[in-house]
C-alpha cells in the first residue's frame, strides 16, 4: 500500500489529520496525478457505498451544484505551472472539501469535474469499462435501529447484541458468537446488500448464509424457543446448522415458508420474479404455502407462485454459479440475464422495440467489468447501447 493509499483510506475512515487530509487534496487536484487517482477513486466505487448509498446520477447532479455555489470561483488553468483539477488555496474552502471527501467519499472528484478550460462539468461520459463489478458491502442493522456499513468497519467486535458479540472476520463476513445464558429478550437484526453487493454471514446457531446482491435477511441475534426462524427477500444460498430439535425455518416475504432440519439450498426471491425459487442441494426441505406443502428432495426445485410445483431436473451448478463467484447463461433467457445484470453491476436495462428472442450459452466470471459482458453479449448477434448506467437492448 502506498503513502497515497494509506491517506486515502485513513480519509475515508475519517480518522486523517488536517495536514494529511490537505496532503490528499493537494494529491488528488494535482493534474499530473489524475491517472493514480482515478484507480483510488475506481476501488473505492468498486469496493462501497457513498454516505451508505450507491452514488446516482442525480446526486452527483445536486452535488456539482453545491460545490459550485460554495467555491465561487473557478481554478485558473494560467495561476500556477502545475494545472489543478480544483482551487483549495484557502482555509474555509480546504475544510469544505475535506468534509466532501469524508462524508461522500472522493469519488466525487473525477465523476463530477473535468476541467479542460478552466470550467467544472459534470462528465456523462460513462463508459462500460467503468462499470465494475459488485463486490463484497452490506448493511447491518441493529434492534435499536441503528446501523453499520460493513465493508468500511473494521475487523473485530463490531457490535454486542445481549448475549451475542457480533464480529467481523478478516474475509470480511461476520459472525454471531453467543456467550452466555440468553435473557429471553429477542433483539431483530437485518442485514441488507444493495445492488452491486454480496455478504456471506453466520447465524448464532452457526448456519452460513451467502447474499446475492439486494437481498435481505431478519434474524435474532440468539435463538430461542422451539423453532430458528429468518425471514428472506431476494437470493440467499443457506448451510443449516443440524439441530432436530430446533427445526430451522425461512419466510418468504408472504409467499411460502422453507422448514429445514439440516441442509444445503438456495432461495431465489427476487420481487421482479413471477415465481420464487427454492433449490435443494443436499439434505431434505419441506415448502408450504397456505395448505399446499411439498417435500423437496436434493436436486429439485420448487416454484412458488399461486401455487407450488416442482422441477425434478435443474443444473445446481447454474442455479449456484452466483456464489461461486461466475455467471452461468446456459440455455437462459436474455430478460433473465438482464435482471442479473442489473442487480450485480447496479444498471438500469431498457429494452427499444420486441424483447429478442434468444438464449445464450456460456459461463464467464462475475469479477469482469460489464464491458466484457456486453462483449460477451453482442458476439452473439445482440444490440447493446450503454448511456451512463441505462444498457439499452435495441
Amino acid at each position: 500500500m502506498t503513502h497515497i493509499d494509506e491517506l486515502y483510506k485513513k480519509a475515508m475512515e475519517n480518522r486523517a489529520t488536517e495536514a494529511e487530509l490537505k496532503a490528499l487534496l493537494e494529491f488528488m487536484t494535482d493534474a499530473a496525478h489524475e491517472s493514480e487517482s482515478r484507480k483510488l477513486i475506481r476501488d473505492a466505487i468498486a469496493e462501497g457505498y457513498i454516505s451508505g448509498q450507491p452514488m446516482q446520477e442525480n446526486r452527483l447532479l445536486q452535488i456539482q451544484e453545491t460545490i459550485i455555489n460554495i467555491a465561487g470561483q473557478q481554478a485558473s488553468p494560467n495561476v500556477a505551472p502545475r494545472r489543478r483539477l480544483f482551487s483549495i488555496r484557502s482555509a474555509g474552502r480546504l475544510k469544505w472539501a475535506a468534509a466532501i471527501v469524508l462524508i461522500l467519499g472522493a469519488a466525487s472528484w473525477f465523476l463530477l469535474f473535468k476541467q479542460d478550460t478552466g470550467s467544472a462539468e459534470i462528465s456523462n461520459n460513462l463508459t462500460a469499462k467503468d462499470i465494475l463489478p459488485g463486490t463484497n458491502k452490506a448493511i447491518l442493522t441493529l434492534a435499536d435501529g441503528s446501523s453499520i456499513v460493513l465493508d468500511s468497519s473494521a475487523t473485530g467486535i463490531i457490535a454486542q447484541q445481549g448475549t451475542a458479540a457480533i464480529e467481523k472476520q478478516s474475509n470480511g463476513s461476520i459472525v454471531y458468537n453467543p456467550n452466555g445464558t440468553p435473557d429471553g429478550k429477542v433483539m431483530t437484526n437485518t442485514l441488507r446488500t444493495p445492488k452491486g453487493g454480496q455478504y456471506k454471514l453466520t447465524l448464532p446457531d452457526g448456519t452460513r448464509v451467502w447474499m446475492n446482491a439486494a437481498s435481505s435477511i431478519t434474524y435474532p441475534a440468539i435463538f430461542t424457543g422451539k423453532k430458528r426462524s429468518v425471514k428472506i427477500a431476494g437470493e440467499l444460498y443457506f448451510e443449516v446448522a443440524k439441530n432436530a430439535a430446533q427445526p430451522f425455518i425461512v419466510e418468504v416475504e408472504d409467499r411460502s415458508s422453507i422448514e429445514v432440519l439440516g441442509t444445503s439450498f438456495n432461495i431465489n426471491a427476487y420481487d421482479n420474479e413471477s415465481n420464487s425459487k427454492t433449490t435443494l442441494i443436499e439434505g431434505k426441505v419441506r415448502i408450504s404455502k397456505g395448505d399446499q406443502s411439498e417435500i423437496l428432495q436434493p436436486g429439485q426445485q420448487a416454484r412458488v407462485g399461486d401455487a407450488i410445483t416442482i422441477a425434478p431436473k435443474i443444473d445446481p451448478d447454474q442455479i449456484l454459479a452466483w456464489k461461486n463467484g461466475h455467471f452461468n447463461f446456459e440455455n437462459m433467457p436474455l430478460v433473465e440475464i438482464m435482471r442479473q445484470l442489473e442487480r450485480w453491476y447496479d444498471i438500469e436495462v431498457r429494452y427499444e422495440g420486441p424483447m429478442p428472442a434468444i438464449k445464450f450459452r456460456g459461463k464467464m466470471s462475475r469479477g469482469v467489468a460489464l464491458a466484457d459482458v456486453i462483449k460477451f453479449l453482442s458476439d452473439n448477434e445482440l444490440k447493446l447501447k450503454l448511456e451512463n448506467r441505462i444498457l439499452i437492448v435495441q
